[in-house]
């Protein structure tokens, strides 16, 4: 963006790392948190003695950032798997299981013997080792430590990462890995239940679901298949010095899924996401560094339990709540044709083609899309997603106009924002977070005084910085960053919306409640 959009200073509790003038600062963790680092480091301890004394093994993973652009730039993945512009990711990168094979770049499990006849097959190595691992029904995956630093948004989720390849059926435009050993694979990557966040997460500041402020606060999750082993994590952890306040189920529900360590059972991955941090160069500092404050433990019985007593499927959190976008905004029709005719009026005169770009539902929901057998590219239930048809730049002239509706106003979400993509790798190298940086955009195109022009915004996507509330859509061909972070001329784009978390049903909006917002393409000619 050639400045910084209106909200930089007035939304100073999210900054947004376009806004250039976002405070910069060091960053030294306060002595309060390099105390409760020794007392965890205590519990700890005491943990793992007491899951070794009642019969398990426990093996210590890694919580670790990923640049998914980077590593497609790099060749190491052929897809960044729709990563959403300005919002980072960090996934657990798991152990092996006992008695399981190591997968190239990984540590062998603890009592590996690797002649040993009943060892279980390797899992795929996809993006990372660990990413992607296969799970018995008996084990638990268990996070402990601190939250991250104020932010607008985060959250956690178990995923199911990828199904074995049904029989006579095409994947060949599937992202797919797997050998004879392993089993084929295609990637699902659906989340299995509603996500964990920072307004619904026990915390040491928010105790047993209690109002406060979940940031730089002490946590567990516990993502578990079945209910008794549940019981048993949290009685070793409850022994160990930690209080059941600070603990969160994150249940997976085996009758969707497919357990266990043979070749060709499904693959989990665990992954968490952060937006609009309150400082930017704090949030930083902690998803680069956050293995260091968040512990993943890999516990897994002696001796397989056969006995089991498995979570049900959950009751998803219900996305209506009876009252639509096209209640709250009046006259919206009238409106947003009001709106477009003058974006139109500005901007095309004799020089530009114009083409109002289509809209289709980007990603189903979670059950949906795993019934589906589809990949819905780690969905999250706090959000709905919508796209734009397929289109292409055609040249350094050309330009898209996105407006709408600012959803945040009218109680749909705490946020939404757009991703420019580019198709062939599913790339988002540019976005905006239109409920933060472009509120009141649009008031300019109506006349002065009309209180509903509070409810639009107005921005463009474009590769010059010609005006104010302009996203630079940077090229592929020549980015020094590597060719993932950028889009070159005449190759497929879309952009994608995501809305997230209604204020009343705390998840995502009910998709048809809302007022998609809209794209215009200007072409030059």
């Amino acid at each position: 963006m050639n400045s910084s959009p209106p909200m930089c200073d007035d939304y100073r509790v999210y900054s947004y790392p376009y806004c250039i003038n976002a405070p910069v600062q060091s960053w030294n963790p306060p002595s309060k948190l390099t105390n409760n680092t020794n007392y965890q480091d205590t519990n700890m301890m005491k943990l793992i003695s007491n899951l070794n004394n009642n019969g398990f093994i426990v093996q210590e993973g890694k919580l670790s950032y990923i640049d998914i652009l980077k590593l497609c730039s790099d060749g190491k993945v052929d897809s960044c798997l729709g990563n959403n512009v300005g919002a980072p990711y960090a996934v657990c990168l798991l152990p092996p299981a006992p008695n399981q094979h190591p997968s190239e770049g990984q540590e062998p499990p603890i009592g590996y013997n690797p002649k040993s006849a009943d060892n279980y097959p390797a899992n795929i190595n996809y993006l990372a080792p660990g990413f992607s691992s296969k799970l018995r029904p008996d084990e638990a995956i268990v996070l402990i430590g601190q939250t991250p630093p104020p932010a607008l948004y985060y959250c956690f989720r178990s995923y199911i990462g990828f199904a074995e390849n049904l029989p006579e059926k095409d994947y060949s435009n599937d992202i797919t890995a797997g050998d004879d050993s392993t089993g084929f694979y295609h990637m699902i990557f659906a989340s299995l239940g509603d996500q964990l966040n920072n307004y619904n997460l026990w915390t040491g500041n928010t105790p047993n679901g209690q109002p406060g402020k979940p940031f730089n606060s002490s946590t567990i999750i516990i993502s578990t298949a079945d209910i008794s082993i549940n019981q048993q994590i949290r009685t070793s952890l409850y022994a160990a010095g930690y209080s059941p306040d600070i603990m969160n189920n994150d249940n997976i529900p085996v009758e969707l899924v497919n357990m266990g360590l043979d070749a060709g059972k499904d693959t989990f991955i665990f992954m968490m996401r952060f937006a609009l941090w309150a400082d930017q160069n704090i949030g930083k500092e902690y998803i680069n560094n956050i293995d260091k404050y968040l512990k993943v433990l890999r516990i897994t019985p002696r001796s397989p339990i056969n006995n089991l007593t498995p979570w049900p499927v959950p009751t998803l959190k219900i996305r209506e709540t009876g009252i639509t976008e096209y209640q709250v905004v009046p006259n919206c029709r009238r409106d947003l044709n009001h709106l477009r005719s003058e974006i139109i009026k500005n901007y095309a005169g004799k020089e530009y083609d114009t083409v109002d770009l289509d809209f289709v539902v980007a990603i189903p929901d979670n059950y949906n899309g795993l019934l589906r057998d589809m990949n819905i590219y780690g969905d999250d239930r706090d959000a709905v997603y919508f796209k734009t048809e397929d289109f292409k730049l055609t040249s350094d002239d050309d330009f898209v106009m996105v407006y709408g509706i600012n959803h945040k106003r009218t109680g749909k979400a705490i946020y939404s924002n757009a991703s420019f993509y580019g198709v062939e790798l599913f790339n988002g190298v540019a976005g905006a977070f239109s409920t933060v940086q472009f509120p009141d955009t649009a008031i300019p195109y109506f006349p002065k005084g009309y209180n509903s022009s509070q409810f639009y915004y107005v921005y463009k996507m474009a590769r010059k910085a010609d005006e104010d509330n302009v996203v630079i859509i940077p090229y592929s061909t020549g980015n020094p960053q590597g060719k993932a972070y950028g889009v070159d001329n005449n190759q497929a784009a879309r952009i994608v919306f995501r809305v997230y978390l209604d204020q009343i049903a705390m998840v995502g909006p009910y998709i048809f409640d809302i007022i998609w917002d809209r794209a215009i393409l200007f072409k030059k000619r």
